[in-house]
């Protein structure tokens, strides 16, 4: 199989064009046959066009070729599914880490038109844009002319964009990307003038499978970029200093594949998997302003001039949807709390099955752990089974940019012994489940791994009348005024918990205990002082990187007799905790992933969400599963094309190659991919068998010698003109052939969902 760099650009007018034109084991037409699989490049020179592989996202999720000459309407894009990094993000995240899978959805309001099947298709779009304090509207004109062919695979269409905040009449985003029988061009302007930053492409094409191109940033004032050609087999890239040739075989075995979305679909007959895990909602705001949102496990979603109006007792319009007509609107009243507690159930392994699986742990006193190791950090992990001992690999280091792996020069040996003093290992791993205590209170080597548990657990948000009227907490112990001292500007406190119970792993005296009670009518948890245990102050968070995502307590648990130390009946140990059946955790923040939402029905009753299903995985044998073939881990399923939990690890942009997450130019990407195959592609959830099938996979090419490409005739383009600020069109601008209108009044319920035609 070949894969061609930047092909998928012309499937949107593929798509649109023909929509224009047209009107036991699963069987061949269940959505587990039927549903498509998207294949694209990822390469050095992705970077350089990112911002229009995602507008391309975007307007595939919008749908407008199935809505063809059916008028304007609206719709909603998870702009998550649509954004690399994000996907990487989710990919690297904790599983009970929500934000990182909570939608982010963009609102836009879609016109299609075709005047006949001879005819250009026009798609106009107004895309709302807010990212914190910055809101603008993305002006998107569209035109279709031709469908991509053998002779010309990227089909003849144009797209011309800008980004507009309200106030200014210029562009802060300016762009073009068109496709013809030569080729591509693409040309960008993006950011304010004392930091534009312009993107040029151009990619020409010599044969049905041949070709060349350049691509060039200028930053600050600095170019920089790339010319590459290729032909039916091989790749060449230049940056000017480093020469490189790439295979361009998907079937290469040095060829990398990752797969960002998946579906899970019934065994026996290829049904998708529905979860239960919202519903979209419509909010009148001040002025009787309609704004379209979704309310699920995640919490509630609306446009962020609707966040604040949307309060507790609010009422919200339940938007159900019916084939072949207008939706249906029932009335729900919001519940809403500046926090949310979440259930943590018991589930075990052997350690021997968890052999060389990574999970991630924080060392206090690196005192025994291994020679010149630093205290007070996190370090990834795992369990060596041959040598019966503790492995360190990595140093897991956090900043404003988020958390990334620094691998050690070598396997670092920790003997149980380490553990065995602090009752056991506490940590976390994305394939064992998320969280993980592993009891070694007196277990001395050489260890029997088959006898000793790996304790993990399923989470379940917990709804007002599952609360426990009392809580307590040993260790990670916040209060109101604790998090209030710790966040206040310029303080010196060392955390948000109270003070001796920060970073504590000793047993503690009654006088240690930090006890909460809950009010079920309001959704909070509350400490001795009766004050809400919440804290919402985005700017402060954002001080304070070590936080990004909200405070989080240690575990709460609802009996003190649960705790007590065996040896000293007396004290109570927090690993009594971790070998409890349930325990509790309270999180709270500015993001509504921090926050507990839901809704009540005219009797009163509050809808529950259904959890992400925790699914478990045997990885198929061979070299291309790594140190996961085998092994069995553990996967979180939050909805249609949303599989996450596969261990990952950093590739290079440049060379493709697998590096250290810290390297330059560095990317996190999942270690290895499902396949698509009824043996090898099948998970579980306790006796229920489930498929996989993979959605959107990426291929990066197999770096190979130079002289590969040189000996195939592959030169590189000595002058290529890139595109200039002269092609761009502005469809926000009246004068302009590219204008679209004026941004239009809302359309009422959306009538697409990221890419699901609902109405």
């Amino acid at each position: 199989m070949k894969t061609t760099s930047l092909h998928r650009l012309g499937a949107v007018a593929a798509a649109l064009l023909a929509a224009g034109a047209a009107g036991a084991a699963p069987s061949a037409t269940s959505p587990y046959r039927t549903d498509a699989q998207s294949t694209h490049v990822e390469d050095a020179t992705s970077k350089g066009i990112s911002q229009v592989n995602m507008i391309t996202c975007i307007m595939t999720s919008m749908r407008p070729d199935a809505l063809v000459n059916q008028g304007r309407y609206g719709a909603l894009v998870d702009q998550k599914k649509c954004d690399p990094q994000a996907r990487a993000d989710s990919g690297n995240s904790g599983s009970d880490s929500a934000g990182a899978n909570a939608p982010a959805y963009l609102n836009a309001i879609v016109e299609s038109t075709r005047a006949s099947n001879a005819d250009p298709m026009r798609v106009k779009s107004w895309i709302d844009l807010n990212e914190g304090d910055f809101t603008a509207t993305i002006f998107v004109n569209t035109s279709a002319t031709e469908a991509p062919s053998e002779s010309n695979p990227y089909g003849v269409f144009r797209i011309d964009y800008c980004g507009r905040t309200d106030g200014l009449s210029s562009c802060i985003m300016n762009g073009y990307l068109s496709g013809s029988a030569g080729g591509i061009e693409y040309f960008e302007t993006d950011g304010d003038p004392s930091d534009v930053v312009t993107t040029a492409l151009r990619l020409t094409k010599s044969g049905s499978d041949s070709g060349a191109g350049a691509l060039g940033i200028t930053e600050f004032g600095v170019t920089s970029g790339y010319r590459f050609a290729y032909n039916g087999s091989l790749f060449r890239r230049s940056d000017g200093v480093a020469d490189q040739c790439f295979s361009r075989l998907a079937d290469d075995p040095d060829t990398g594949m990752s797969v960002w979305r998946y579906g899970l679909y019934d065994a026996a007959t290829g049904e998708r998997v529905v979860r239960r895990s919202g519903f979209p909602i419509e909010f009148a705001g001040a002025g009787g302003r309609a704004f379209q949102g979704q309310i699920g496990y995640h919490g509630l979603w609306l446009p962020p001039e609707a966040r604040s109006q949307a309060v507790h007792g609010a009422t919200v319009q339940r938007v159900e949807y019916v084939a072949g007509r207008e939706p249906t609107r029932t009335p729900y009243t919001l519940v809403k709390s500046d926090g949310r507690l979440v259930k943590y159930t018991r589930q075990t392994r052997t350690l021997a099955s968890a052999d060389r699986i990574r999970f991630n742990v924080h060392v206090g006193d690196a005192t025994g752990f291994y020679p010149g190791a630093l205290g007070n950090r996190q370090y990834e992990m795992l369990w060596d089974d041959a040598s019966r001992t503790f492995k360190a690999t990595g140093t897991i280091e956090c900043g404003p940019s988020g958390c990334q792996t620094r691998d050690l020069s070598s396997e670092q040996t920790v003997a149980v012994s380490y553990f065995a003093t602090q009752g056991g290992v506490r940590g976390w791993s994305q394939s064992l489940g998320g969280e993980l205590f592993v009891p070694l209170a007196g277990v001395s080597s050489p260890v029997d791994s088959a006898a000793v548990p790996v304790i993990y657990r399923v989470q379940d948000l917990v709804y007002p009348a599952q609360m426990p009227a009392t809580l307590h907490c040993l260790r990670e112990c916040p209060t109101a005024a604790s998090m209030q001292a710790f966040f206040a500007e310029n303080s010196t406190a060392a955390s948000p918990f109270v003070a001796a119970t920060f970073n504590r792993w000793q047993p503690a005296g009654p006088e240690g205990v930090v006890s909460y009670t809950t009010d079920a009518s309001a959704v909070l948890l509350k400490d001795g002082a009766g004050a809400a245990v919440v804290f919402t102050d985005a700017d402060a968070l954002a001080r304070r990187p070590q936080y990004p995502w909200g405070v989080r307590t240690g575990r709460l648990f609802t009996t003190l007799d649960d705790a007590r130390c065996p040896e000293a009946p007396s004290l109570y140990c927090d690993r009594k905790v971790d070998e409890l059946e349930v325990y509790y955790q309270w999180e709270t923040g500015p993001n509504t992933w921090n926050q507990f939402a839901a809704v009540k029905d005219a009797a009163g009753s509050i809808v529950t969400f259904e959890a992400p299903l925790q699914v478990s995985y045997t990885v198929p044998a061979g070299a291309a599963y790594g140190a996961y073939a085998g092994k069995s881990i553990v996967l979180q399923y939050g909805g249609w094309g949303d599989l996450w939990g596969i261990p990952g690890h950093c590739v290079s942009r440049v060379t493709n190659e697998r590096v250290s997450c810290e390297t330059p130019e560095s990317r996190y990407v999942p270690a290895f991919v499902i396949p698509f195959d009824e043996v090898q592609g099948r998970v579980a959830h306790g006796a229920t068998p489930y498929l996989v099938k993979w959605l959107d996979r990426e291929i990066r090419f197999a770096r190979k010698p130079v002289s590969q490409c040189t000996d195939a005739g592959i030169a590189l383009p000595a002058t290529l003109s890139l595109p200039t600020a002269s092609g761009l069109a502005n469809p926000s601008d009246p004068a302009s052939p590219a204008f679209i209108g004026a941004k239009p009044a809302s359309t009422g319920a959306p009538r697409v969902i990221h890419g699901e035609v609902k109405y």
